[in-house]
């Protein structure tokens, strides 16, 4: 990952964590006695597009293992509320268990954020940083490994009265 689409996919990420944060506030006014006008329902309708935009973007591009935003999770969450409304229909249990998804998903983003920007900021993952020794010097190991084996191979060779 060069250090632009590190910068370019952390500013999606943080832009989704952003947008997760403020879904949440929707719930919370869902959950509530206070009423819920058509703004707030256009609102919410945009917050979750926009949610389901990031990811698929961010899901295309980074390596899920590496970066587990748990977008499948995320578009499930998505498709199941329709509206502001639907929170406040929802029974208590219910209403527990997508406060527990959403706090999961909630970490998995910030993790996502905060390795992007190590990443960003030059930090170069250990897998990288390997793969620049061995391209350094890796192929001295190797010849000296043959020239070992092949010592032995010598010795080894006289020894059984082969020279």
């Amino acid at each position: 990952m060069t250090k632009k689409e590190a910068a370019e996919y952390l500013d999606l990420a943080q832009a989704l964590l952003g947008q997760w944060v403020r879904y949440r506030q929707f719930y919370f006014k869902g959950i509530s006695q206070d009423p819920i006008n058509p703004q707030e329902e256009a609102e919410f309708l945009d917050v979750t597009s926009s949610i389901a935009q990031n990811v698929r973007k961010l899901g295309d591009r980074l390596d899920e293992k590496k970066f587990p935003i748990k977008k499948q999770k995320i578009s499930e969450l998505i498709k199941t509320t329709i509206s502001v409304q639907y929170f406040r229909n929802l029974p208590v249990k219910d209403q527990f268990i997508f406060r527990k998804e959403w706090h999961q998903i909630l970490i998995y983003l910030s993790r996502t954020v905060g390795a992007l920007k190590f990443i960003n900021e030059g930090y170069v993952p250990p897998e990288k940083a390997k793969a620049k020794k061995k391209s350094k010097g890796g192929g001295k190991k190797v010849v000296v490994v043959v020239i070992v084996l092949a010592i032995v191979g010598a010795v080894v060779a006289f020894r059984m009265g082969l020279f």
